[in-house]
């Protein structure tokens, strides 16, 4: 079986997808085999929950100065498991649970990173992702197919270095696609 293009790699919602969960989103693709389904992160979306929330609800034991406010906001991953956690980061922690995405991308969906975070021997950039997007055997492709999705080439920068209110724009921007010519619904002529 020849290795997918699709993960590693982003989805970017193409304008006329407006269902609530995916409007305006860019997914980075984790896992995809067309006859078995297809995982993705949401990366450009905070979830409606902080990390202090986050950390109560789990009952992680975490020092008194731990200062929830110094790490990056908890992302809304997808509609699915939404209590399930997921930690993109930089390959320079690793633990039994790590998958890596690409040479320069993991994730980890253990508490022992969560410890090695706030113990300040984590991973030196990290996106906590709370839930996650799942298709079933050859949804996606007929999505994309469908023209819901745009497939665009993996680059950790969209996920660490853009704001993630500009993380849609700059990867459609990176194909030389201007947004703002963009029709926003597909209609009858």
């Amino acid at each position: 079986m020849p290795e997918s293009k699709i993960a590693p790699g982003f989805l970017v919602a193409a304008p006329q997808l407006q269902d609530p969960h995916f409007a305006g989103s860019v997914i980075l693709m984790i896992e995809h085999q067309n006859d078995e389904g297809s995982l993705g992160l949401i990366i450009n979306r905070k979830a409606p929950v902080d990390l202090a929330m986050v950390v109560d609800e789990m009952d992680i034991v975490r020092a008194a100065t731990l200062d929830t406010n110094q790490h990056p906001p908890i992302l809304y991953g997808g509609p699915v498991s939404p209590e399930r956690g997921w930690i993109l980061h930089t390959p320079d922690w690793n633990g039994p649970e790590t998958q890596a995405i690409s040479d320069d991308m993991s994730v980890t969906a253990s508490l022992d990173i969560l410890d090695a975070i706030f113990s300040e021997t984590g991973p030196t950039k990290y996106r906590f992702c709370l839930g996650y997007a799942g298709w079933g055997p050859f949804q996606l492709v007929g999505e994309m197919k469908g023209g819901a999705w745009i497939n665009v080439p993996f680059s950790v920068d969209l996920i660490f270095d853009v704001p993630l209110e500009k993380i849609w724009t700059t990867t459609l921007s990176r194909l030389g696609i201007d947004p703002k010519k963009l029709v926003g619904a597909i209609g009858d002529a």
